[in-house]
């Protein structure tokens, strides 16, 4: 291995703005096929960048699951929850415990100071780092389930979300003294701060949406709450947040459609999902990979029954958002790509390349000139054991010293070196054969048949789905759901939660017509048009869905909720007659007033409040709306003769569950 010495405004990004169209010849070399993902790299539209390199952005200022570290990496699992340092030769060299299912990290160079998210422990770990020490030396309280974790370029503040609590909070770095939070939407995960400390871009799973933070005017704010923080553009056309969005500007989409309000079949309308991270290039350029889903595919007529979406392409595509402000004035483009469940990127500076990994697709590829108009795919690879069955699952990917790319493999729990830098200094033609593996780190928290169905879940393949353009975790990202109601069988079925609500919930499928879980994943598979999975193979996933616990839950007023659970529990309401025992549901199925299906099973409520839309077919946006009885299903209970005090405390007990 060779060693060498060396925004302000909203955002959409979930279809095209308005674009000049590259020449046919261009367009051509940025395309390519991709082990069997179609595209792998193609822009729709013209490149946003410069002619000349962006200015560099420290690591740092984006959470990440890898950092390098002298000669080695630094790696947080979220499999085991172990914080590792690996050697140059990717084997363990130290190593201390964080917590299972593990945020992300921010690594200062200059402090050796790791911050670490523990998700489940709400706080974020301060590690000291040597090249044979990890010391957590403190650790700094958060709102409940910290995920994404970036530093300001002076590395004096550390920015945190948090998931469960959907709050931004900004920590002092040096002593984690909280100096100011704001509201974030649903489920937001990464974080990443421009080159100048001057904006922030937050990712989100299920809004269709980037927040764009002004740092300069938050920062000038008081108290905890300041007035200004996030305002929110579309990643798809998926209306704002009811709250208030100063300095705001929505750009308008080629897709039409909203998120909040139920869609008739047959609209084709597109959204933006599954956004876990986001980077900056330099202090204007920021980058968001998401998929854009289209859950009722148009068909004029012939819609195609069993399907996901009616239709006869696939319903998913893995995307890539560049987004440019220049003063008051923000521009947007989108690259189709093939790294599939894109978790991970990394920008080398230096060499002006991007780096993107897709954990579904095991890929990583390379795009030059990544911050300039002159942009173009470089080199690709496969993570693919020869006979197809070694995965690595890239999860996070790192920039070492020497322009070498380490990724981290949430797999097998390695750390593999690409070698992406010929002897010349040159960006290397060829990735696939100058990849080195460092061996298996640490041992999974899981059985090895959970760990089996873990990678299935996650897997992209020709047995879960047709063309393998399609994994469950498309539509449940960690566990959880993308907000979206599926046209499947001509209905309009709703995307459930899945962690914490498998184990114990038979009968499966909205209308209850499978007796267990492994007809239901079987139904699945042939609904997305795959092969299907071996028995063990099904048997191997059912574990690891069994496995996966329930949800953080949001803080709420502990008043409220206990007088929500006094209402839950009333014979008035009636709640309990339906939704009993540890998982909330009388495992069996109802019929309902207007609803689509005959009969509808009754659904857990764990996790209720990661679970919206609700209903089979959606139609509730909120719960707000399911108790006022605004969704197509009606006579569920008798709520109407809530006040808006008694509905403002059950919403606070259901989303403890």
């Amino acid at each position: 291995m060779r060693m060498r010495n060396k925004l302000a405004v909203a955002l959409p990004i979930g279809a095209l703005t308005a674009a000049i169209a590259l020449s046919p010849a261009a367009a051509r070399s940025m395309r390519r096929d991709f082990g069997g993902f179609g595209v792998s790299f193609h822009m729709q539209g013209r490149p946003l960048g410069g002619t000349k390199p962006a200015k560099a952005t420290a690591p740092y200022l984006a959470g990440n699951r890898i950092a390098a570290v002298g000669d080695g990496a630094l790696v947080i699992d979220n499999d085991s929850g172990q914080l590792i340092r690996t050697d140059k030769d990717g084997k363990q060299a130290a190593a201390v415990a964080i917590g299972k299912n593990a945020g992300l990290l921010a690594y200062d160079p200059v402090g050796k100071l790791a911050y670490v998210a523990d998700r489940t422990g709400n706080r974020v770990a301060v590690v000291k780092v040597s090249d044979t020490r990890l010391e957590v030396s403190a650790s700094y309280k958060t709102p409940v389930e910290p995920y994404g974790v970036a530093l300001s370029p002076d590395r004096k503040t550390l920015l945190v979300t948090t998931i469960a609590d959907r709050a931004l909070v900004a920590l002092e770095a040096s002593s984690g003294k909280e100096q100011w939070r704001t509201a974030l939407g649903r489920e937001p995960r990464n974080i990443a701060v421009s080159s100048d400390g001057k904006r922030a871009v937050v990712a989100y799973l299920t809004t269709g949406t980037v927040d764009q933070i002004d740092l300069v005017e938050t920062k000038k704010a008081s108290g905890p709450s300041p007035g200004s923080g996030p305002w929110h553009g579309n990643l798809g056309p998926t209306p704002p947040p009811s709250r208030p969005m100063p300095r705001a500007e929505h750009v308008a989409l080629s897709t039409q459609g909203g998120q909040r309000r139920f869609r008739q079949s047959g609209s084709g309308d597109a959204f933006a999902r599954g956004s876990f991270t986001a980077l900056f290039m330099g202090d204007q350029q920021a980058l968001v990979p998401f998929q854009r889903e289209t859950p009722v595919q148009a068909t004029g007529g012939g819609e195609r029954t069993g399907s996901y979406g009616g239709g006869f392409e696939s319903p998913i595509t893995s995307q890539l958002a560049f987004l440019a402000t220049s003063g008051e004035r923000t521009s947007q483009i989108t690259a189709q790509i093939g790294q599939h469940q894109a978790r991970a990127l990394a920008w080398d500076s230096e060499r002006d390349a991007l780096y993107i990994v897709g954990l579904g697709s095991d890929s990583v590829i390379q795009l030059k000139n990544a911050s300039q108009v002159t942009i173009a795919e470089g080199a690709s690879a496969s993570f693919l054991g020869k006979d197809g069955k070694e995965r690595c699952g890239p999860d996070g990917v790192a920039i070492a010293p020497d322009g070498d790319v380490l990724v981290w493999c949430a797999f097998s729990r390695s750390v593999k070196r690409v070698d992406t830098v010929d002897d010349k200094g040159k960006l290397a033609v060829n990735l696939a054969t100058a990849t080195q593996s460092g061996p298996t780190l640490v041992a999974s928290s899981f059985t090895d048949k959970q760990h089996e169905g873990m990678e299935l879940f996650h897997i992209s393949s020709n047995q879960i789905s047709a063309g393998g353009a399609m994994a469950c975790s498309s539509c449940h990202p960690d566990g959880r759901a993308d907000g979206l109601s599926w046209r499947i069988d001509k209905q309009e079925l709703q995307t459930p939660v899945l962690i914490g609500r498998v184990a114990n919930t038979h009968p499966y499928k909205w209308d209850g017509g499978d007796v267990d879980i492994k007809s239901s994943l079987t139904g699945t598979m042939k609904r997305l048009g795959g092969t299907g999975l071996k028995p063990e193979q099904t048997e191997a996933l059912t574990a690891y869905l069994e496995a996966l616990p329930g949800p953080q839950t949001p803080t709420r007023d502990a008043h409220m909720v206990d007088r929500g659970a006094k209402l839950f529990d009333s014979a008035e309401l009636g709640c309990r007659s339906c939704h009993d025992g540890a998982k909330y549901t009388d495992n069996t199925k109802h019929s309902f007033k207007s609803a689509t299906l005959p009969e509808a099973d009754t659904p857990s409520l764990i996790g209720l409040a990661a679970g919206a839309p609700y209903y089979h077919d959606g139609s509730a946006a909120t719960l707000e709306s399911l108790l006022r009885d605004r969704g197509r299903v009606h006579g569920m209970a008798e709520t109407a003769k809530l006040d808006d005090k008694q509905v403002a405390d059950l919403i606070a007990f259901l989303e403890t569950l």
